[in-house]
C-alpha cells in the first residue's frame, strides 16, 4: 500500500504539559514543538513557542483532543526538566534567586528564577522590568515552570516562609 504526500504536513515532536488558566482551569496534554536532536524540552522549546507573537497554540489534551488555546490566557505551564538540578550551571544560565510568585487566579509558585543581566544589576525587580520575553522559566525542583508575566501580581524575592 502506498501512502498519501500530504505537502501540507509539518512534522512536531509533542511535549507533554500542564497548563493552568487564567480561570483556574487545569490542562492536561502536549504542545507541539520542532524536531530537534534532542529530546523536546520544557526549558528550550515551549519558551520559544510560548514567546513566539502568534495569539494561539494548539495543545493536545490527554483524551487526544485538540484545542486552540490562547497565549494570553495561560497564567503558567508546567513541564518535566531535562535538566537536574545538580546538572545547571549557574554561570552559563545567570544568577539564581529563589522567589515566590503569585498570580492573578490566586495559583501560588515558589523556585528559583534563573537571573540573565539585562543591565549592570541583577536584581529579580530589574530583570522582571526589562526581560524582554512574555514567560519566565521558574525551577521548581525537578520540573520547570513557565510564568506569563502580565499574570504576576506579587513577587517575594527570596524565601521567606510567606506568600
Amino acid at each position: 500500500m502506498t501512502q498519501t504526500h500530504n505537502e501540507f504536513f509539518i512534522e512536531k515532536e509533542q511535549l507533554p504539559v500542564e497548563i493552568t488558566m487564567v480561570t483556574g482551569e487545569e490542562l492536561t496534554g502536549s504542545v507541539f514543538v520542532q524536531p530537534t536532536w534532542r529530546r523536546p524540552s520544557i526549558e528550550f522549546d515551549a519558551p520559544v513557542l510560548l514567546n513566539l507573537p502568534d495569539a494561539y497554540l494548539p495543545v493536545q489534551l490527554a483524551d487526544g483532543r485538540t484545542r486552540l488555546i490562547a497565549k494570553a490566557h495561560i497564567v503558567l505551564m508546567r513541564g518535566r526538566s531535562t535538566t537536574a538540578d545538580s546538572e545547571r550551571r549557574d554561570d552559563e544560565l545567570g544568577e539564581p534567586a529563589e522567589v515566590v510568585i503569585r498570580c492573578s487566579n490566586g495559583t501560588v509558585v515558589q523556585g528559583v528564577l534563573m537571573i540573565t543581566r539585562v543591565t549592570s544589576n541583577s536584581r529579580v525587580l530589574d530583570y522582571l522590568n526589562r526581560c524582554s520575553e512574555e514567560f519566565i522559566a521558574l525551577h521548581e525542583g525537578s520540573a520547570t515552570v513557565l510564568v506569563n508575566r502580565r499574570h504576576i501580581v506579587l513577587v517575594h524575592d527570596e524565601f521567606d516562609g510567606t506568600t
